[in-house]
């Protein structure tokens, strides 16, 4: 299998999406698999006036990021970030990447393996089974935990009508007027 193949074969297993492998190492055994991925397409759009940007100003590695183990090997992932200068509005932006945690140290997928482990076991057994420090993984869940409460709170909807106390009403004690 040449090198290309092999990539494109990480590519499809990882399945990050709109991003591509590009290099590979394997160290030693005990350490884990490191890839770099870019994205696929160097264009984006700017978020401040919708136009197409294809003028990277600047190129920056997030390196140490972690995914979801293959077999026993960890997984780190260096992610090349590309940031764009849009010459409509005279602006720079940078993308957001979708499978990215805030704070650029774990996937989102990682983060949710981890939440379903800790539900059977404990923060502790869950970073010695995903290799990864205990106080780290602690921070991340918590964080993970947030954004998803965040997320899933319904909007606050304004107020369409008032009820009225209808026993008061009944009363007829006069403590109450209609409106």
């Amino acid at each position: 299998m040449c090198e290309l193949d092999q990539l494109a074969f990480w590519t499809k297993l990882l399945n990050l999406d709109g991003f591509q492998v590009v290099h590979e190492q394997l160290g030693a055994a005990a350490e884990p698999r490191r890839f770099t991925v870019l994205p696929k397409t160097p264009v984006a759009i700017c978020p401040h006036c919708g136009q197409l940007c294809e003028d990277i100003q600047r190129r920056t590695d997030s390196a140490g990021v972690r995914d979801l183990p293959i077999g026993e090997r960890a997984v780190e992932l260096t992610i090349r970030i590309y940031q764009y200068w849009c010459g409509v509005c005279d602006r720079a932006f940078t993308p957001p990447i979708p499978f990215l945690a805030p704070g650029g140290h774990a996937t989102e997928r990682f983060l949710e393996q981890a939440r379903q482990l800790i539900a059977f076991g404990d923060i502790a057994n869950t970073a010695t089974f995903l290799k990864v420090s205990e106080s780290s993984l602690g921070r991340w869940y918590y964080d993970y935990l947030e954004r998803q409460q965040q997320s899933a709170a319904p909007p606050a909807k304004p107020i369409r009508q008032l009820g009225i106390d209808e026993l008061s009403l009944k009363k007829s004690t006069g403590s109450s007027s209609p409106c």
